[in-house]
């Protein structure tokens, strides 16, 4: 089961590089769970920090918990590039000829608060400069403690320790329940329910000490919650669904028999539309559940319309009769629904195409259930003839709706709402950040101003080399916006590894320096033997520059593999990170070649606007395809009728969100599809009645209480895709139901473009 809303949106980019550095930085940061805490002094910090960090690893949730830093394996890997990858300034002033200032420069730094592993490391790094490339690898106002190997930071008058834990299961694939956790000895679980509930448990853990704060931030955090309230609301939609369902049914019908097989066709239809779900879409995603929940009030509608032709029937009246004069409307119904459902797969839209696949197979199933087996399995049902009184009281409410020709008073509020329609398809605006998650990750971003946003440089070249030139370039460009605070930090493989010619000009300006006999002076006069220093001179001749394969297999450069996507189809291409961007439009400005700056939420929204507009047109098209169904038996006359309601509903739909100030979005358009499907089908039966309304009028009644109930309960989900979708759909109902009679034989008329009736006696063909 499928959780992230991202998998229900189109790819957004048809540039295959792009596409891989999306998805490349998205599996990274899924995976990726940060976790900080703090306490008043540096000892309490580590202590609860070591104490969550234990917590973590023993939940069995995570691939790695990294609380201390590999000092041994780093400083082999940063003694072995220490030359190459010396840092500018050390080659400016030694460029400069300023070799005797750094010496001393230097000699000093034994006496400072990294002394004791200085001279530790004397021996093998006269220079300090392994340490020193350690050292920058920690971004500015991070402290590295030598001793523990724990990352600090300051903020909140509290010391703050840093735990990085990489999830070993799958941020938004649901497979997994609350106490379910990964075993080594079974079954690999997925979902992000595990590494919640790990986190949520090292919280905890730490918080025990006194003054000890801890939190933290990570997908899986909100792929969790996202699940549990998703899967609250489809048991609140569903089971308040049946409950209405039943209730109606029991009102109109008064059997227990008949309140049961009107609900077989919605078993039925749920799990073939499952079991198709799944078989031709590979997984089924939570918000097809949501969504699919509501296909309860469609579903149903089959086995009201035989019931309710059994409401006031005489005594020869048979079930295999009704489906027999219902078979044309209800197979027309079922038809015209599909369409609006199979418009929605039209889209290269993944999420709506499920949706589509779900309804779809659901309503097929739903048909032949009623027309395959309620012959047989009601073959003695008598009907009851005492359930004409609600029929009666609405066709009596509905004689008092004014004539067609008032419809004209209702234009004004008509366009006043569709003059004020607006609309909004920001991907922000699908997304509901719980506030106390939402609260964690600003307390993150302020203590811990490198945390990347989803905005990325992406960066290709010809080479590898040229792809670091052109990194190195776009850095310059981003200076200035780093000084006025535009962002607040920059990631990149060439912060750490320039190009090869750059590397190949820092050995030369090194060995050209250190060649001079003040250097091997400098190292007698600080206890080095005639071996060490032979030996310091051995390896700087030996010294190579460092190839990005290298860098990112060693233990120092391992966790920059994120920004380096390799050979592409067009040469090489790297990823460079900003953090805490104030103004994405200055970023966008930057012209560089070869350089491009993705903005995926951006190019979403700007994509699903263009859906949006391609759903309204659908719905023009459905409506010209539906009618060309209605037109053989009923003559275009008679179609022109069956649509006008649907037609005047959706026109209403959409002006009451402009009233209400709701913006139009792709949801909600697409949902103006199933509006015109189902308002079709109710003005079908009530064509097919002929002057006869009375059980047309039930049918659809029940029909359309059944969708309110399921739309309804949907317009009010904390989801607001799924709420959009169902203000859409519970405006453009209600107002079909009224609208619908419309559609109906006019008394003592001639229609001779119709098709004769097959029996005076059929009430709800």
């Amino acid at each position: 089961m499928q959780t992230n809303l991202m998998a229900m949106l189109p790819a957004g980019e048809s540039d295959p590089v792009v596409l891989a550095a999306v998805q490349q930085l998205e599996q990274q940061l899924g995976e990726r769970n940060v976790l900080l805490i703090g306490a008043p002094t540096r000892e309490a910090a580590m202590a609860a920090a070591e104490q969550a960090a234990n917590s973590l690893t023993q939940s069995r949730a995570f691939a790695s918990v990294v609380l201390r830093q590999p000092r041994n394996d780093a400083l082999a890997s940063a003694t072995a590039f220490r030359y190459a990858l010396a840092s500018p300034a050390t080659i400016a002033q030694l460029q400069n000829g300023e070799l005797d200032a750094y010496l001393q420069a230097q000699a000093a730094q034994l006496y400072g608060p990294l002394g004791n592993l200085r001279s530790a490391l004397l021996a093998r790094d006269p220079l300090f400069l392994a340490g020193d490339l350690i050292g920058r690898q920690f971004a500015d106002g991070v402290d590295f403690d030598p001793a523990s190997g724990m990352v600090l930071l300051r903020g909140e008058n509290k010391f703050w320790v840093l735990i990085q834990a990489k999830s070993n299961t799958r941020a938004f694939d649901d497979s997994a329940s609350d106490e379910a956790a990964p075993d080594e000895s079974g079954p690999q679980k997925t979902g992000p329910a595990p590494t919640a509930k790990a986190i949520n448990a090292a919280i905890h853990s730490a918080k025990m000490a006194s003054g000890v704060d801890a939190i933290a931030a990570g997908v899986a955090l909100h792929s969790d919650l996202a699940s549990k309230k998703a899967k609250a609301e489809i048991s609140r939609i569903g089971v308040g669904s049946w409950i209405g369902s039943i209730l109606l049914m029991w009102l109109a019908f008064r059997r227990v028999w008949a309140i049961a097989l009107c609900l077989l066709p919605l078993l039925i239809a749920t799990g073939v539309a499952i079991v198709s779900t799944v078989s031709i879409m590979g997984s089924l995603h939570v918000m097809t559940l949501v969504f699919g929940a509501s296909l309860i009030g469609v579903a149903i509608d089959y086995g009201t319309h035989c019931f309710a032709d059994s409401l006031g029937a005489d005594k020869d009246w048979s079930i295999a009769q009704a489906v027999q004069q219902l078979r044309p409307a209800l197979f027309y119904g079922m038809l015209t629904s599909i369409t609006g459902y199979l418009a929605l797969a039209i889209a290269p839209f993944p999420g709506l195409r499920e949706i589509a696949v779900f309804s779809v197979s659901g309503l097929i199933a739903a048909y032949l259930t009623v027309v395959l087996a309620f012959p047989t399995l009601l073959k003695n049902y008598r009907p009851n003839t005492k359930g004409m009184r609600l029929t009666n009281l609405l066709l009596k409410a509905y004689t008092r709706i004014p004539s067609k020709k008032y419809l004209i008073l209702l234009l004004i509020p008509l366009l006043y709402g569709l003059s004020q329609l607006r609309a909004d398809d920001h991907l922000q605006r699908f997304y509901t950040v719980d506030p106390a998650l939402g609260q964690m990750e600003q307390r993150i971003k302020t203590l811990f101003r490198h945390a990347p946003e989803s905005q990325f440089f992406l960066i290709e070249g010809r080479s590898a080399d040229q792809v670091l030139q052109r990194e190195q370039a776009l850095l310059t460009q981003l200076s200035p916006l780093l000084a006025n605070n535009t962002i607040s930090a920059t990631r990149s493989l060439s912060q750490h590894l320039p190009d090869t010619a750059s590397q190949a000009q820092r050995l030369h300006v090194l060995k050209t320096a250190l060649s001079a006999p003040q250097y091997s002076a400098w190292l007698r006069e600080l206890g080095l033997s005639e071996a060490a220093i032979a030996a310091d001179q051995m390896a700087l001749a030996q010294a190579q520059p460092v190839n990005i394969e290298q860098w990112l297999k060693s233990d120092l450069g391992r966790a920059d593999a994120m920004l380096w996507l390799g050979q592409t189809e067009r040469g090489f291409a790297s990823l460079l990170l900003v953090s805490n961007i104030q103004d994405k439009t200055a970023l966008a400005a930057i012209a560089l070649d070869g350089v491009r700056f993705v903005d995926r939420v951006n190019d979403l929204s700007e994509l699903m606007a263009r859906y949006r507009n391609i759903a309204l047109l659908l719905t023009a098209l459905s409506l010209l395809l539906m009618a060309a169904l209605m037109t053989p038996r009923h003559g275009w006359r008679g179609a022109a009728l069956i649509i006008l309601p649907s037609v005047l509903a959706a026109l209403g739909a959409l002006a009451l969100f402009g009233i209400l100030g709701i913006a139009l979005n792709i949801f909600s358009a697409f949902a103006l599809l199933i509006v015109l499907a189902l308002g079709i089908d109710y003005a079908i039966f009530f064509r097919e009645s002929g002057e006869e309304a009375h059980q047309a009028m039930l049918g659809v009644t029940l029909d359309s209480s059944t969708t309110l109930l399921s739309f309804g309960l949907l317009a009010m989900s904390s989801l607001p895709a799924a709420q959009s979708f169902g203000m859409m759909v519970l405006f453009g109902i209600t107002l079909a139901f009224i609208f619908a009679p419309m559609a109906r034989l006019a008394p003592a008329a001639n229609h001779p473009d119709e098709r004769p009736l097959q029996s005076e006696k059929q009430h709800a063909v």
